[in-house]
């Protein structure tokens, strides 16, 4: 190819922003329904007379942050105060209260800088010896000749805190006057920082920032803040712990989800805006064998998504995968073009969901079932009928191909999953087979199923038209070894004969 015959292919494209008045044009998951579910929980808690916290939970790479960016920007839309605090990129500081505080005080949808400015460096200055232990030393040995120092300091802490409470809630007050109760914090990547600077940044919201109407709203992973608790505290009942610092949850879905009555055009919609943003879109747009092989690795990544496992971060990450093959090797050479859907598919995504599978398939010969394993694990093929499910068998007998590694003595041998299923069908007898060649999905098969996957089966020699000149597509395990050293595996020596 010349290089006119190139996209550019972007292996580090821009994180999406919400866009002021359209802040979920971007929203090919329609997730915005969980934003109106957290505009439920803050209009039912924001009126009451306690402070109000509340944990968006998900796993890592749901999308809590592209919501939780989105659903701030459509607040700040229609006129209501809402601040995002991001606790990781703060985790630097020695206390969390003198970012958090920085932050309400420069949201530029209010005039709470100049109200809070005149009284934020005493009342903080105040407030954090408390907390952090600043000064405790020195306060510490006043406090041995002078316990009635010690006894106005503690006086002195009290009344800062008490101090930046009234100030807060005169704000929070002055901000409800609109017609939306209340001032949403939303605080994201909680679970990121270090232990202490987390449970400091939650201890702090719940004894000095618990005003009334202040409605904080916390982007979390529930499992693994529990594990920065218990970081902090040692084996405590982290589930009660955390029933204190947060009235209630509301629960991401663990994985890609479409509502509605065609996800398969939203989930194809989804996947081709993913390939677009990365260019491999139109790079493969340019090749027909290419664009071919592209909607038929998006319509198989569409099936394996469908199961609900794979979250948003995770293909993303698929699509980044076969973004850098493209962009270092995926040409219009047919046998590339036709490892695209069967073969590099199937090993990004167990790169990203089981890399021991991935690495025990890429490393040795005969070891497809492995990545197989991994695919089929992810998928719910009780919702496939039989036009779904020829794709699918199609993929995992080539993955047996290439991964039957050739040696000279061996000639052109058939892979042993290959014969082990002719030979079940030819033989008398039996009537389920169970082989450690084959995957767990083909394990228990009859000889009908049997005959159905040998169908699908690649030919050994494929003639595709390149450009008027046909091209030779050898299924070997060299050529998919040659393939995914771009997905930087190291690759072992062949075996000695």
């Amino acid at each position: 190819m010349t290089d006119s015959d190139h996209s550019p292919i972007d292996l580090n494209p821009p994180a999406l922003k919400p866009v002021a008045d359209a802040p979920w044009s971007d929203d090919a998951l329609q997730r915005r329904g969980i934003a109106s579910e957290l505009d439920r929980l803050v209009s039912d808690l924001a009126g009451g007379a306690e402070p109000a916290t509340i944990a968006l939970d998900g796993g890592y790479g749901t999308g809590k942050t592209f919501i939780l960016e989105r659903w701030v920007q459509e607040m700040h839309d229609r006129g209501q105060v809402a601040v995002y605090y991001n606790a990781w990129e703060n985790d630097c500081d020695d206390d969390p209260l003198v970012s958090l505080i920085e932050t309400l005080a420069s949201n530029d949808k209010t005039d709470w800088g100049k109200r809070l400015a005149p009284a934020l460096n005493e009342v903080l200055t105040g407030v954090l010896r408390t907390y952090t232990g600043i000064d405790a030393q020195k306060t510490w040995k006043a406090g041995k000749d002078q316990p009635v120092g010690l006894l106005e300091a503690a006086k002195s802490r009290r009344e800062s805190r008490e101090k930046l409470k009234d100030i807060l809630a005169e704000l929070v007050d002055a901000a409800g006057d609109n017609e939306f109760p209340g001032v949403v914090v939303v605080v994201d990547e909680l679970d990121r920082c270090r232990p202490i600077f987390a449970n400091e940044l939650m201890e702090r919201v719940k004894h000095v920032l618990n005003v009334p109407g202040l409605v904080f709203v916390f982007g979390v992973n529930i499992v693994a803040l529990r594990e920065t608790v218990r970081a902090v505290y040692g084996n405590i009942d982290t589930h009660q712990y955390l029933l204190r610092m947060f009235i209630t949850t509301l629960h991401m879905p663990p994985g890609v989800a479409f509502p509605g009555t065609d996800p398969g055009q939203k989930t194809a919609a989804y996947l081709h805006g993913l390939a677009d943003r990365h260019g491999l879109q139109s790079f493969c747009d340019r090749h027909a064998l290419l664009k071919k092989s592209l909607g038929e690795a998006l319509h198989l990544l569409g099936l394996v998504a469908g199961g609900g496992r794979i979250t948003p971060r995770e293909l993303e990450r698929i699509m980044w995968l076969l973004s850098k093959v493209a962009a270092a090797s995926l040409s219009p050479d047919g046998q590339v073009s036709a490892m695209l859907p069967n073969v590099l598919l199937p090993l990004a995504i167990a790169s990203v969901k089981d890399p021991d599978a991935y690495h025990q398939t890429v490393s040795h010969p005969d070891q497809a079932p492995a990545v197989i394993n991994c695919l089929f694990e992810l998928i719910n093929e009780a919702n496939l009928d039989k036009y779904h499910l020829r794709p699918l068998d199609r993929l995992e007998m080539t993955m047996y191909r290439v991964c039957h590694q050739r040696y000279p003595s061996e000639g052109t041998s058939l892979p042993p999953a290959y014969v082990t299923l002719d030979e079940f069908v030819r033989e008398d007898g039996a009537s389920t087979l169970k082989n450690q060649h084959l995957s767990r999905r083909s394990a228990g098969i009859t000889k009908e199923r049997a005959k159905t996957l040998l169908d699908a089966a690649p030919p050994e020699l494929e003639l595709v038209g390149v450009r008027g000149v046909d091209v030779h597509v050898t299924w070997t395990f060299g050529t998919l070894r040659f393939i995914t050293s771009r997905f930087d595996v190291v690759w072992p020596k062949s075996r000695a004969r």
